[in-house]
């Protein structure tokens, strides 16, 4: 048995405790270091207080976030009630990725980060003409979000400008999505001002002919973000849990930051499309027109809502798309035959 000195003892401990301090100072800087530039300080990079004891364990069921047949499951393998769609959503974090790969794993749709901040070249996210060239090579519909950083009315029209430079020529076929997670937003503006920032971002999207929502998680739609406002536009919820539990309508549940797809190296966040929790009919007015013409018009009825118009010249017959995001339009059908609906 060997025997070591007590001063000895005491010049290992410390010499111990150096390395250790050392360690732990590296760290502390990398981990600062993490959360500057386009990583946003942001729950989606593990800082969130919205997930549940769930989420560690997901990847555990088989049917895990897939779709199996036409039903969507959760973590735990159960249904996830008015799932329609299952995606992802990307930025640069997730390095280069293969769409063709992506589809082909069961991928419906893509949200991309376009950038970050205000509009500036050196805030484009450095991934977005590769993914969005990827989505667009594959046929993979796709909507673009921007991470906010406003926190003024001014502020916000520069982020809605960022994102009208990048998506311009490309063809979006899900909305712009304005990311309101960031701590600076909360800290240094009261609910009131939270609206007008967002007001100011959707009215300069909607203006320039897309369509726009929210994105949040939780706990901000909950407590942060006034209903009588953010009404106006769809709701992107982020909560990851077994389900989204949100009380009031959202069009898509951000479900885990966990989930695994082929094409993507390491974990990328999975994302279902929910449908409405409460479905109102659009008004629809049909009017004889001239010969042979009937002229339709349509109105949704509740406000930020769209509706698809289709129509047939024969009972039974083949539909044809009048309008796929009509928010309020009219349009005339010729060559009907007389005294036939």
């Amino acid at each position: 048995m060997a025997y070591i000195s007590a001063r000895k003892c005491v010049r290992t401990f410390l010499a111990a405790f150096m390395i250790i301090m050392a360690a732990a100072f590296l760290f502390s800087i990398d981990g600062k270091a993490a959360k500057q530039g386009d990583q946003a300080d942001s729950f989606r990079y593990g800082l969130s207080a919205e997930s549940d004891s769930m989420n560690g364990v997901t990847l555990l069921a088989n049917n895990a976030w897939k779709r199996v047949g036409n039903a969507y499951y959760n973590g735990s393998g159960s249904k996830i009630n008015g799932a329609y769609a299952k995606g992802i959503d990307v930025s640069s974090n997730n390095g280069s990725i293969d769409w063709a790969a992506v589809k082909a794993d069961g991928v419906e749709f893509a949200i991309i980060r376009c950038g970050y901040g205000m509009n500036q070249t050196d805030q484009d996210d450095i991934r977005w003409e590769e993914n969005v060239s990827g989505c667009e090579a594959v046929g993979m519909p796709y909507g673009v979000y921007i991470y906010s950083y406003a926190d003024s009315v001014s502020k916000a029209v520069s982020e809605a400008n960022h994102v009208l430079r990048l998506i311009k020529g490309h063809n979006l076929s899900l909305p712009v999505y304005f990311d309101m997670e960031d701590s600076s937003i909360f800290n240094n503006t009261t609910a009131k001002q939270r609206g007008k920032i967002a007001a100011a971002f959707c009215k300069k999207i909607e203006a320039a002919g897309y369509d726009v929502a929210i994105y949040a998680n939780y706990n901000a739609f909950t407590n942060e973000l006034p209903e009588e406002t953010f009404d106006q536009w769809g709701r992107w919820v982020a909560r990851y849990n077994s389900s989204c539990g949100y009380k009031g309508t959202y069009q898509m549940w951000q479900a885990t930051n966990k989930g695994t797809v082929d094409g993507i190296q390491g974990f990328v966040d999975i994302d279902f499309r929910i449908s409405s929790q409460i479905f109102v009919k659009p008004t629809i007015k049909v009017a004889t027109s001239g010969k042979k013409k009937a002229k339709i018009t349509w109105k949704p009825k509740k406000s930020g809502t769209t509706c698809q118009i289709y129509y047939s010249r024969k009972k039974n017959g083949k539909y044809k798309v009048l309008s796929v995001n009509g928010k309020k339009g009219s349009a005339k059908v010729k060559k009907l035959k007389s005294g036939k609906k």
